[in-house]
């Protein structure tokens, strides 16, 4: 599967800090959901693009990846 980053990606507080938003070390994943929580305008937009696109690695929307799982979980029943 193929995904394409959307126009409001390129500007966002996370584009290009690939080391940090998907670090396996809870330090830093705990970064960058402050950094989505606190200086991104599109925090919503990037979630529902994840739960879209059923991306579970990685930090996005401000959830990790295992929380983005157990969403998609819930959403798939």
């Amino acid at each position: 599967m193929s995904v394409h980053a959307p126009e409001w990606f390129k500007e966002a507080p996370c584009a290009g800090q690939d080391r940090l938003f998907f670090s396996s070390h809870p330090r830093d994943r705990k970064e960058a959901v402050s950094i989505c929580n606190l200086e991104c305008e599109n925090t919503e937009k990037c979630l529902s693009f994840a739960l879209e696109s059923e991306l579970i690695l990685g930090v996005w929307g401000g959830k990790t990846g295992p929380e983005i799982a157990r969403e998609l979980d819930k959403i798939n029943g």
